[in-house]
């Protein structure tokens, strides 16, 4: 859902935008364990005493652990300079992570050697995992303090990291996968070059075309990609309201929809339309660099990586790809759905003292404002999450001259807002990943059907939510 995904691995494969090099957009669319006790319950949410700040002499210092990719980071290291500059009560520090599963690894060695930062950025797999570590204030406790308002928030963004009613992190880098294709590939297969796939019948088709007339569909292998499918049905990907509500204790998307989503990629593949690459190792960039050799005229990828390939346009490599952005092609137009937010959110320690977790709170709701946003979202190509933002100076421009930067604005500002479409929460996240990425690769390395495929990874994400619940 991310993200972006491990693709979660996104800031690995965001190197290979060099390849693009002329812009344009298309129109868019819009076993079960005994565990119980909800997934981030909390009966009585923990203080947030901002009047601990207001009392404090002098400037307190905070660090936020980041993870932004080295083309965002100047970005970032603009707001937080900005707000240093706003205020004398609180300065923070940027600490620069090697994306997000080394932040991951160093915040849980913190938990035992006491170096944890005060705001930390974390995927959005990690949410559960992060309540469970019972380590973070939930933001929640700050807004209440502050009586802070979030009905500017798009609403879909805001509820990936709200757990049982309860706002755990502010979504900061959000991202959506979307469309990227070759106008040029598309015009030679007789395809309209402003028309992009709007379905996965009609991303079928067009690879079959493509491949037709020479190239074809590169599609990275990301379980994510089901998880994305679903929410566009409006379709559970696990029990319990997606673990909103109680706490995942099975899968629940062995069902026709998941049967017909891997029945057509399966043919897609099986039939050379699409060629399938790794999202990580050496091969990671095939469907990317595959655009710009021709050997593909379609891909999907994340919006975020947006913001890199804006940078290196103008490089003059590649000019035979002029560069089409389509949303992300949903199940079925027929049914109302909405694709699910991805990225990273910010939490805020609760191993400090109060003084420290205002201070991160007066950092984090600048992050959030208005400008901040707008700021960051022109600056990366990831989602405005507040609607002013979108109003700005900033944002207005970035979007009239390259409108492909609305595209993923659009998908999770529009359709149906459901536990559905918010995406999922589960503890194990990167292991049912994988079980639903092994069943997937089954059937187009091994010829599994589709619907056994299906069955194979519902038993299997349920065991690996068993065994991390049982252990809990």
């Amino acid at each position: 859902m991310r993200t972006d995904r491990p693709l979660h691995l996104l800031r690995f494969r965001l190197v290979a935008a060099a390849l693009f090099v002329t812009s344009g957009v298309a129109a868019t669319t819009v076993a079960t364990a005994a565990v119980s006790e909800p997934a981030g319950a909390a009966t009585k949410l923990p203080g947030c005493n901002l009047s601990a700040l207001a009392k404090h002499q002098g400037t307190e210092n905070i660090t936020f652990w980041e993870s932004a990719s080295s083309a965002n980071l100047p970005v970032l290291q603009g707001i937080a300079s900005a707000f240093n500059s706003s205020q004398s009560k609180v300065h923070v520090t940027l600490v620069t992570q090697n994306g997000y599963d080394d932040t991951w690894t160093k915040y849980t060695a913190g938990l035992s050697n006491g170096q944890l930062p005060d705001v930390v950025q974390l995927q959005d797999d990690r949410t559960q995992e992060a309540i469970d570590t019972g380590s973070f204030l939930p933001v929640q406790s700050c807004m209440n303090a502050a009586k802070y308002s979030t009905d500017d928030f798009l609403a879909r963004p805001l509820a990936y990291w709200k757990v049982n009613g309860v706002q755990w992190a502010m979504p900061f880098s959000v991202s959506a996968p979307i469309v990227f294709y070759n106008q040029n590939s598309f015009t030679k297969a007789g395809l309209n070059p402003n028309n992009p796939p709007l379905t996965l019948p009609q991303m079928v088709s067009d690879a079959k075309a493509l491949k037709a007339s020479g190239s074809g569909m590169g599609l990275v292998l990301d379980p994510w990609h089901l998880e994305t499918w679903l929410a566009s049905a409006n379709q559970l990907f696990v029990n319990n309201q997606n673990g909103r509500s109680t706490r995942a204790t099975k899968a629940v998307f062995n069902n026709k929809t998941a049967d017909s989503i891997f029945s057509q990629l399966r043919q897609m593949v099986r039939s050379g339309d699409a060629t399938t690459n790794p999202s990580t190792g050496p091969d990671a960039y095939d469907n990317l660099f595959g655009m710009g050799s021709g050997k593909y005229g379609m891909t999907i990828e994340t919006s975020a990586a947006l913001g890199q390939i804006t940078q290196l346009l103008g490089q003059g490599k590649y000019s035979s790809v002029k560069l089409g952005i389509g949303p992300f092609p949903v199940y079925s137009a027929s049914v109302k759905g909405g694709i699910e937010p991805g990225g990273g959110g910010v939490y805020i320690s609760n191993k400090v003292p109060a003084l420290e977790q205002a201070a991160s709170w007066t950092f984090v709701s600048y992050l959030m404002n208005t400008q901040s946003v707008a700021t960051w979202a022109a600056g990366t190509g990831y989602i405005p999450v507040r609607k002013s933002s979108t109003q700005t100076a900033a944002v207005q421009h970035v979007w009239a001259t390259d409108p492909g930067y609305k595209v993923a604005y659009n998908e999770v500002n529009n359709g149906v807002n459901s536990p559905a479409t918010s995406g999922s929460v589960i503890g194990p996240y990167a292991d049912v990943r994988t079980d639903v990425l092994n069943a997937e690769i089954s059937m187009y390395t091994q010829g599994v059907p589709a619907t056994k495929a299906v069955n194979s990874a519902q038993s299997n994400v349920d065991q690996t939510i068993a065994e991390w619940n049982s252990r809990l």
